[in-house]
């Protein structure tokens, strides 16, 4: 139930049970399963994503601070050192229509540890670097990005909204990475269920 720190003794009962709930709360699920090579020889790990999608990897000790932000259930599985918190959207707007959630993933990696991540999104995943720069994305298609970017949301104008359905978009603002998704969750579900045979009753 860590935070994923290699520092896991010195983490009471109270503390990782905690941590546990907040990953909870993010779509993860309250218990880490650790798989240690006490071998000495090199053996493999295979994963496999929860669902359809695309597994990213990350090294966050590229990144700034060694963090990055990800949406609820980004999280699939790390090198030990890579420590879990929460982190909460700045505004209600933000969080009510911009597809994420108010709740976010914090993901750090700790100095001296491998510092590795993979992360899961839908669809297909690109990488899209920022430097002072403004992007506008889909809302729900953002699905993670680095320090140093300002998430909002924003209106594209009625007109905007009529013709191409939106009536929010997401306002990417800095300098840094962000990582999209083609095909967020809400919207795969969505497909799934208005490519059910509906039944006719007459």
């Amino acid at each position: 139930m860590g935070n994923g720190s290699l520092k896991q003794d010195d983490q009471s009962f109270w503390s990782m049970f905690k941590t546990g709930l907040s990953r909870i709360v993010s779509d993860e699920s309250l218990f880490y399963t650790w798989f240690t090579n006490r071998t000495g020889m090199n053996r493999m790990l295979m994963i496999a994503a929860p669902k359809m999608g695309t597994i990213v990897p990350v090294n966050l000790h590229e990144l700034p601070e060694s963090t990055i932000i990800a949406q609820p259930g980004a999280f699939l599985c790390s090198s030990v050192g890579v420590v879990f918190t929460v982190e909460l959207v700045k505004n209600f707007g933000t969080g009510f229509f911009g597809g994420e959630g108010f709740i976010l993933q914090r993901l750090r990696a700790e100095q001296g540890s491998a510092g590795q991540l993979f992360m899961h999104g839908g669809g297909t995943i690109k990488r899209k670097d920022l430097n002072n720069e403004t992007l506008t994305v889909d809302t729900g298609c953002l699905m993670a990005f680095t320090l140093g970017i300002d998430y909002d949301i924003a209106q594209p104008g009625f007109r905007n909204a009529f013709i191409g359905g939106q009536l929010f978009v997401t306002i990417l603002k800095g300098t840094g990475s962000v990582w999209l998704q083609s095909t967020p969750e809400n919207k795969m579900i969505g497909k799934i269920i208005a490519a059910v045979p509906q039944k006719d009753n007459n």
